[in-house]
């Protein structure tokens, strides 16, 4: 049995998030998904005013009305170039793009980020589009006002530490034996995309999960070649739990991170498993000589800094206190 967390957009962006629609429904045209938002059809600027779309989504809010879209040939393929269309109620105008492309490396390997979009939102003067490549990959599109494009991420967005800092998690590979998750953060000036977790050097709770698998496959070599498992133990099962909290102020972010056993597989023999609940909180993550990080068990946390929520052990006397008491060395 094969469980993975689903993924999830974070809720950490405050009043900055703005509300996602549900997709567009591929039996519509691009005028009945305007018409039913009562906006203004400007045949002159909407070329596909009547062509069916498909696999898009709408951001709709105070300030303007987004729809990204592919047109519709019957075929049930994503056929590019994906479209953009936005109207802009102050000025009352349309706007409209394209995106032929949008490519990002993992791995060595060149990933194409355009697939089926699942949302948009808008921050500060930035779009970002989530968009879906496979049941456990995709990626962020981070478009400026003018729709274009600035970043194309292999992942999805978790939260902001400022107007150009992005938190996001990145994809993963759906069918594998191991599914370690990984969060980073990237800056858009400077193009600097940073992973934070897992941290490095091995933290002493992860320390002691190697410890745990390099037990236990010594004696399960048979076991490790049967189930196609690389087994090794520095390679293992992580899932973030929740949100990622942010703190612009200290750059500190806050987050959850489960070591249960995400893959099962058929007999009595499995992987054990790590401790579900283990706190993450990391400061200065903007600086890359500043950034320091504590690694807690949640209920030890609990008992030393009170039941708050990860906003709150974010605040500066907390993390104060946090980042004095909490030993990086402590087991």
């Amino acid at each position: 049995m094969l469980k993975i967390a689903g993924r999830t957009l974070g809720l950490s962006l405050c009043s900055s998030l703005l509300l996602i629609v549900a997709a567009t429904a591929s039996s519509e045209t691009l005028r009945d998904a305007l018409a039913a938002k009562h906006l203004p059809l400007d045949a002159a600027k909407l070329v596909n005013l009547d062509k069916n779309i498909t696999s898009g989504a709408e951001l709709d809010d105070a300030d303007q009305f987004v729809i990204a879209y592919y047109i519709e040939d019957g075929t049930n393929a994503l056929n590019l170039p994906l479209y953009l269309d936005r109207f802009d109620r102050k000025q009352g105008m349309w706007k409209s793009a394209t995106l032929a492309e949008a490519q990002t490396e993992s791995q060595g390997f060149d990933v194409q980020c355009l697939g089926s979009i699942l949302g948009i939102i808008a921050i500060g003067n930035r779009f970002y589009l989530d968009t879906h490549i496979n049941p456990s990959a995709g990626c962020t599109l981070v478009l400026s006002r003018e729709m274009k494009v600035e970043a194309s991420l292999y992942g999805w967005l978790l939260g902001r530490l400022d107007a150009d800092t992005i938190v996001y998690h990145r994809s993963e590979i759906h069918f594998a034996p191991v599914h370690p998750a990984e969060i980073a953060v990237y800056d858009l000036r400077s193009k600097r995309d940073v992973t934070v977790f897992p941290p490095k050097p091995e933290s002493p709770i992860r320390q002691a999960r190697i410890e745990q698998l390099r037990a236990f496959y010594k004696g399960n070599e048979e076991w490790c070649n049967k189930n196609n498992d690389p087994c090794d133990p520095g390679y293992f099962d992580s899932a973030l739990e929740g949100k990622v909290a942010t703190n612009e102020k200290e750059q500190a972010l806050a987050f959850i991170i489960s070591y249960e056993q995400i893959q099962y597989v058929q007999g009595d023999v499995q992987k054990p498993s790590g401790p579900k609940d283990v706190l993450y909180v990391y400061r200065w993550v903007g600086s890359e000589a500043k950034v320091e990080h504590r690694e807690i068990l949640l209920n030890e946390a609990k008992a030393r800094f009170g039941d708050i929520a990860l906003e709150g052990l974010l605040q500066s006397e907390v993390l104060g206190k946090i980042f004095s008491e909490v030993s990086p060395k402590r087991p």
